[in-house]
This record gives C-alpha cells, structure tokens and sequence, in this order.
C-alpha cells in the first residue's frame, strides 16, 4: 500500500504513469479472485462489502428482470443492512421481496424456500455466515434449489472470508467480499459476477471496472486488498475457532446465559451471547471501560437503541433481543485476552442486572 500511495497515475490513463497504477490494481485482482478461485476478469472491485451486496442483489435483479424473470427478490430476516438496503430499494422499482422462514438457530428453512422458488424466477439473496451470530447456511442446497427454479442467487460471503473455502459458493451468480474482514484495508471489496450475466452498474458514470462499477479505482485500497488475498490460509483459522470455543465455554458457565445459533454449524469466531437481566448495551460499554471490545451488533448499526434485527427474526422477543453481546475474534487475539474477558465479564453483567 506505500508503495501504491507513491503512484500518481489514474489506472484509466494510457501513460505510463497510468499503466503503473493499472499494474497494481491486475495485480491485485489476480490475488483476489484466487481467493475465489474464478479468473480476474469475472471480478468487479468495489468501495467495500456493502457496496459489492448492493452491485450483486440489484445488478442480479435488473438483469433477471431484462431476462423476462419476474421482478421477485427472496431473503432473509437476518441479513447484514447492505443487503436489506438494497431490497428495499428494489422495492421503489416495482420488485417483490419475500423473506424465507429461518429456524431458531438462524438456518433457512428448505421447504418454505422450495415454497416460494415455485413457479417463476429471480433473485435469491443470502448470507453464507451471519455477521451476528455466525450461523453457515446450506449454500449448496440453497444454489442447488434455485437454479433448477430457474433463479439467479448472490452469496454474502463478507464474514466467511478467510474462514471457509470460498471455492464452493461460485456455484452462486455473485459472491461479495470485504477486504477489512481478511485483515486487509477498510473501503475496498470487491463482487465476483458469474460470467455471461448482463451485470449493469448501480449507476452510469463511467466506464471502469468494464463498465460494472463506475469511479476511479481505489489503487491503495485495492493494493491492501491483494496483498490480505495471497497471505490468506484458512487452515490458521482453526487457532482462532479454539479460542472462540474457550470464550462460548466460559460464558456459559455464567448464570442465565444463551448462545445465539448455538444449535447449528456456526463460523467459529463469532460468539453472541444474551445475559438475562442486563442490557448489552451496559455490558459493552464496561468492557470498554476494561479495554475490551464487543459490540451489541453490526458495526453498520451501530449507535441505534433497536434491538438486533438478526436475533429479532429468529424469534427472540425485543426485550432480550437487547442483552445481546456480540464477541468476535481474529488471528491477533490470544488465549490471554480470553481469560482476562472470563474474568471480569461475571462482576461486569452482575452490575448491569443490579441497576437495570
């Protein structure tokens, strides 16, 4: 990234200045799409995750609908805000949005997806680990089931990144990707789009990334996110699903404690626990005052008094929707930083269900 920040060139220029800085960003799309295991040109590099979720469900949904599709976008209640944002936009354009039913730990439920896929086309829109609770879905049944209705599907794969293998999911149309979340830069991301789909961009303004995503590209952003590409080895992620496990444990053995997603096959890192009798937003705010940080949802919602959306659609009623915390952990935390969380966290939700 320093050296990118040395380059003056716009990587749409013909000079050699611009050549330099188109050098960079090939290469780095390169690095990227092999974390995907798709060929570089099928890759759109966007300002960061919630943009490639936007390009993928909107892009995929115009170009199901010039197909002759029905305008009909299918989801979740527990989706990260960039894809519910871009439903509900998707709605002033005249598209249908149904939400597939989910089971209590966060799974779709395949019976009422085959349900609604029956009967015609469009866009199915789901993540492949939820950003809150971490819960992996079923991609392979999920794709299997839509494509044979005849609909295109966009992958969230922002938390699984670096975790899982992304390979897999490009039996999906679209496959987003954040580059902050494999230890790369903030603002950069990027949407693999299935070759053949007549992906337009959100809006026309120019003619970059092949006329999929207008602006000039973010080289220095773009450079980080190459370089966390090549340096990703999900085999080191099983170090960090320990750790995880020793937190999930330790919590645990505090009174009134409920692991969200518990019952099904989760991401590994994200643990979201409720403490019965204390608000999360109390517990967050200590743990903060102790040089801990955990957040009580999204980072995308941050600063809202609303209870969680994700835990709200898995049927959690909104009171204890709001003693949610939510642990996340990566490659840099250690067993020490754990231990010290397990033993100040029993005094911490003590007093915040002293003074609720």
């Amino acid at each position: 990234m320093a050296k990118a920040m040395a380059l003056i060139g716009n990587p749409s220029s013909l000079h050699a200045e611009g050549r330099a800085a188109r050098d960079v960003v090939e290469i780095a799309r390169r690095h990227v799409a092999g974390l995907v295991g798709v060929t570089p040109d099928e890759l759109v590099f966007t300002s960061g995750g919630t943009e490639a979720d936007c390009l993928g469900v909107v892009g995929l949904s115009r170009a199901a609908r010039r197909a002759g599709q029905p305008a009909r976008v299918v989801t979740t209640a527990l989706e990260h805000p960039a894809i519910v944002g871009a439903t509900r936009g998707l709605l002033d354009e005249g598209f249908s949005v149904e939400q597939v039913a989910v089971d209590r730990h966060g799974r779709i439920d395949l019976d009422d997806l085959a349900r609604r896929l029956a009967g015609s086309g469009g866009v199915v829109a789901v993540s492949a680990a939820n950003h809150e609770i971490g819960t992996v879905q079923d991609l392979a049944a999920v794709t299997t089931m839509a494509h044979a209705a005849g609909w295109l599907v966009h992958v969230d794969a922002v938390q699984a990144a670096g975790k899982l293998s992304l390979v897999d999911m490009t039996a999906a149309d679209a496959v987003a990707l954040s580059a902050h979340k494999i230890g790369g830069p903030k603002g950069a991301g990027a949407l693999w789009v299935r070759r053949g789909i007549d992906l337009a961009p959100l809006w026309a303004a120019g003619h970059q990334e092949r006329e999929r995503r207008a602006g000039t590209e973010n080289v220095v952003g773009i450079a980080g996110f190459g370089a966390a590409a090549a340096a990703v080895d999900t085999s080191t992620f099983a170090a960090v699903a320990a750790l995880a496990q020793r937190l999930e444990a330790g919590l645990e053995a505090i009174e009134d404690v409920t692991i969200h997603g518990k019952g099904a096959p989760r991401i590994g890192n994200t643990v979201n626990a409720r403490f019965a009798g204390a608000l999360g937003e109390a517990v967050v705010i200590a743990l903060d005052l102790a040089g801990i940080a955990a957040s009580t949802g999204a980072a995308c919602t941050s600063g809202s008094v609303a209870p969680s959306p994700v835990l709200l659609g898995l049927g959690v009623a909104p009171e204890a929707a709001r003693e949610a915390v939510r642990f996340s952990l990566g490659a840099g935390n250690t067993e020490e930083e754990v231990e010290r969380i397990l033993e100040i966290l029993p005094g911490i939700v003590a007093r915040a269900r002293r003074f609720r």
